[in-house]
């Protein structure tokens, strides 16, 4: 860094705990790594924190607030916050099944998503959590005791809605000068994919979840 001034460790996680070839998620420190290309440097010093994956978006919110650093809050960023707490189960008391009552929830998500709201987004994004949460407060229940989600499963769902929502927004496009833009950078996407998915390519070596903080 300019001036010989030293910056204090990034934080990052493996994108895959069960493949360290997929290299690792910032998690904290976004600006740091940029100030540090600016300024030249190859590298960084980076302290590695536990997390699975579906915490790592839930982090990055924390380390904002903690930096205390205010997310552009539109209506789509606060809707992904509020999708990262539970995936990440900040939903639950401790670690039980066991859901919080919604004030609690609206409490953790102040300035996020009001109490009022709350229901009607679980319901929407997570309607067996909302059932749970309109009858004895207990998540994933069954005569076999609990099962953790699978995951895949959640991504794939998650997936398979952006791209309900990508086919949407296309349709309604009246200027096809802008739709072939975004098609175009959609179809180098879906190349780098298919190549990561089917074994011609590495996943990338380090993917990065916003956390504006420096």
């Amino acid at each position: 860094m300019a001036g010989g001034a030293k910056f204090p460790p990034v934080k990052v996680t493996l994108t895959d705990p069960t493949n360290e070839t997929k290299g690792y998620t910032l998690v904290d420190g976004w600006h740091r790594v940029e100030a540090t290309k600016v300024n030249g440097g190859g590298t960084i010093v980076a302290d590695v924190v536990a997390a699975r994956p579906e915490e790592i978006a839930w982090f990055a919110v924390v380390a904002n607030r903690a930096h205390g650093l205010q997310l552009k809050l539109t209506r789509e960023v606060r809707r992904g916050v509020f999708r990262a707490y539970v995936r990440a189960g900040k939903h639950r008391t401790g670690r039980g099944r066991k859901v919080k009552a919604v004030s609690e929830m609206a409490q953790d998500l102040t300035g996020i998503v009001s109490r009022r709201q709350i229901p009607s987004w679980m319901a929407a994004d997570f309607p067996a959590i909302y059932k749970a949460m309109n009858g004895n407060g207990l998540e994933g229940q069954d005569l076999g005791g609990h099962k953790e989600r699978d995951m895949d499963e959640e991504y794939a769902k998650a997936a398979q809605a952006a791209l309900n929502e990508f086919s949407a927004c296309m349709r309604a496009m009246n200027d096809n000068r802008k739709a072939r833009r975004v098609l175009t950078t959609a179809s180098a996407h879906v190349l780098e994919l298919a190549a990561a998915v089917t074994g011609k390519r590495e996943w990338p070596r380090a993917a990065v979840v916003t956390a504006d903080d420096f």
